[in-house]
């Protein structure tokens, strides 16, 4: 039994990653942009004075990984490139393109600097590396005059020294760039990974009160970006270190994570350090010096299809394209939603189902039996949403009866917390009483034949007879001995429960406005919301996968005879 679950362990992992290609695959081929269905979907806000529609495309593509090859990327990306990029993007008309150079400029800092003193001197020349798009079209970029003046303006950022005194100003760029140049050379021992390990060390192992602790902190602006990678190590090790590793990483990137922090930090260091861990993983390469064997992983790594692959083995799906909210934090609002209509429905649906399969096995071809089939089999040749829609006509107000509500699991007011469990619960189930009868009724014919076919193939059989012979009572027979031998249709069928959780139900969802897993996942397909639609297929494939194992395990306790060698 063991060996042959590592086996099938083996194999999901196997079939994940090929539904995972297939997958990347799918959504790749459809047709539409997503970057420019952002826009869209915005309605082109911000579109007027930062660039235009084009550069706002660019940005959501950017931004998404979208501009990224698919599977390999041999354009080996670190940090000096991410810097000269930045640089290019400060440099262009588009004042959208320009703030964007700022912020990526200003998280850098000293890890810009070389490029930027490497950049100054070609402005203008044959030489420069002007940035081309996709089409390979000159990007619109400012006049050399103009560019010169934007890049010895942020020299002094760069340098994180903005303080000294007596260096020339954007209005004097060459002599500008002159001061800054001769400056890093002298200062060029301070912007090393060397260094900047020193200071950070120094900085987390001062104490409190300790009189350094104001002098070590600006050191550690002081070298910049090249300190962030030596932070980014020390999250976790206390709560103390966590504190002051965020503080540091606060001021020199910009980012400012944040939280509810009534109870002290120690209460959401936890969040904290997996909110930089998140942001690290997308930002890595701007502050280190990849390795060959980094830049040959990178090849499949920073690529469309590695990003994906990256996130699902880090259950980290990213940001939803249309809500701008975490992935995981949407399947988080929505799947207690689809849990509570899914695992009611199938609770009945079992509950019920079972018994008449049994009932219409035992009294095969009587009245009883012929009734019970008539009816069932009217219920499920009946659309569910055309019930649906019967019951909100009489059920929900006038001009017939009003029973139960129309919409939502539950009244506006009205909580767990803040209600109590006992009014919380009645009302809870009040709102259910609707969607669970339209998804269970259908699944009755089906479920309770499968249970009558499996228990009539099982009383013909010889045990079952000599059972009878031997004067057993007739319910111990067919509860004993019969009912165990004619759960494997069943237990087959329950295989593909745990994806019918995952996928919620979009139509009763729809048509009673629950926001539940079928809404999120019919919303994400219509708005191509790339996160949200790969991390529910990803579930629902998983979970189906674990479903057919479990069901598969199962067969050996209901029956014996079977075994798995």
């Amino acid at each position: 039994m063991t060996q042959y679950i590592i086996k099938r362990i083996l194999l999901l992992v196997v079939t994940l990653f090929g539904i995972m290609v297939i997958t990347f695959v799918l959504t790749r081929l459809t047709p539409g942009d997503p970057a420019a269905m952002k826009v869209s979907g915005s309605g082109g806000g911000g579109a007027q004075g930062v660039g235009g529609y084009d550069d706002l495309v660019e940005q959501n593509r950017r931004n998404l990984g979208l501009d990224k090859p698919w599977v390999l990327n041999f354009k080996f990306e670190d940090r000096e490139l991410r810097a000269t990029n930045a640089i290019n993007d400060y440099l262009r008309q588009a004042k959208l393109w320009q703030d964007i150079g700022t912020k990526n400029l200003t998280r850098m800092t000293t890890v810009a600097l070389k490029p930027a003193l490497d950049r100054y001197p070609l402005i203008g020349t044959p030489d420069d590396p002007v940035p081309t798009d996709a089409e390979g079209e000159t990007k619109q970029m400012l006049p050399v005059e103009k560019q010169k003046e934007r890049l010895a303006e942020m020299l002094p950022r760069l340098a994180a020294s903005t303080d000294i005194k007596g260096a020339p100003g954007k209005d004097k760029p060459d002599e500008a760039y002159e001061f800054w140049l001769n400056w890093y050379n002298e200062n060029s021992s301070r912007f090393s990974d060397e260094n900047a390990q020193r200071v950070v060390n120094e900085y987390l192992a001062a104490s409190n009160d300790s009189p350094e602790l104001e002098r070590l902190q600006k050191e550690v602006l002081q070298v910049g970006g090249f300190g962030v990678p030596f932070l980014y190590e020390a999250l976790g090790k206390d709560v103390e270190t966590t504190m002051r590793v965020n503080r540091a990483l606060e001021s020199q990137t910009g980012f400012n994570f944040v939280v509810d922090d009534a109870e002290g930090f120690e209460a959401v260091s936890g969040e904290v350090e997996g909110r930089w861990r998140s942001w690290w993983r997308r930002e890595r390469m701007s502050y280190v010096e990849p390795s060959a064997p980094e830049h040959i992983y990178n090849i499949f790594r920073n690529t469309q299809f590695g990003l994906w692959v990256a996130q699902v083995v880090t259950f980290d799906f990213g940001d939803s394209y249309i809500k701008r909210k975490p992935v995981l934090s949407l399947i988080g609002e929505a799947l207690p939603v689809s849990l509570a209509l899914s695992l009611s429905s199938i609770f009945f649906s079992y509950l019920i189902s079972i018994p008449l399969g049994i009932f219409s096995a035992v009294k095969k071809n009587t009245p009883a039996d012929k009734v019970v089939t008539v009816v069932l089999f009217i219920l499920y040749s009946l659309p569910s949403f055309w019930v649906a829609g019967i019951f909100i006509l009489t059920m929900t107000g006038p001009p017939f009866f009003d029973w139960f509500p129309t919409r939502q699991l539950g009244s506006e007011g009205i909580t767990l917390e803040e209600s109590g469990f006992f009014r919380w619960l009645p009302d809870r189930i009040w709102h259910m009483v609707l969607p669970v009868t339209c998804l269970t009724y259908a699944s009755l014919a089906f479920i309770s034949r499968q249970m009558r076919s499996a228990m009539l193939e099982t009383i013909n059989q010889d045990f079952i007879r000599t059972a009878y012979a031997k004067g057993l009572n007739p319910r111990t027979v067919i509860f004993k001995h019969a009912l165990r031998n004619s759960l494997i249709p069943i237990l087959t069928i329950s295989a593909g429960l745990l994806p019918e959780l995952m996928a919620g139900a979009v139509i009763m969802e729809t048509i009673f406005t629950i926001p539940g897993m079928g809404w999120l996942t019919f919303d994400a397909i219509v708005n191509r919301d790339y996160p949200v639609i790969n991390a529910i297929l990803f579930f629902s494939a998983f979970l189906t996968l674990l479903g057919i194992l479990i069901a598969d395990i199962s067969y050996a306790f209901v029956d014996p005879r079977i075994s798995y060698k």
